[in-house]
């Protein structure tokens, strides 16, 4: 890690990050705690901490968003989520989505030109699922 990736990682922990969570915490009605796997971030150039924000807060965005439209959606992801692990991964066969214990895990491939990442919708569906 240089320091153009040192210095975009430390603006996304404290600029957009809080801004996001609360965003999150607003949409879902409680706090939603959002965990960024930093290290899985750092390790390459400054592509994965860009998609960090553009394309994994999005997605998370999105999903919360459509769950939330009501309150027995936010009442049933306020019963099974407490935290939203955020992963990146350089292996496009190494991409998942997990949720145990009340934590969602979600694993992208943001690293190298191009990036790899679930569709919305199946992340939907997935979670609303369990729910």
């Amino acid at each position: 890690m240089g320091l153009a990736e040192k210095r975009l990682a430390e603006s996304i922990k404290t600029n957009e990050l809080p801004a996001f969570q609360t965003k999150i915490n607003e949409i879902a009605g409680y706090e939603l705690k959002i965990e960024v796997d930093w290290d899985t971030f750092t390790a390459y150039d400054e592509n994965p901490l860009n998609r960090l924000v553009s394309v994994m807060f999005e997605t998370i965005k999105f999903v919360i968003s459509k769950i939330c439209v009501d309150e027995m959606g936010k009442e049933a992801l306020k019963e099974k989520l407490n935290t939203i692990h955020l992963i990146n991964t350089d292996d496009f066969d190494s991409m998942k989505m997990e949720l145990k214990d009340k934590e969602f895990y979600l694993t992208f491939q943001l690293a190298a030109y191009s990036y790899g990442s679930l569709p919305d919708s199946e992340i939907l569906k997935y979670v609303e699922s369990l729910l």
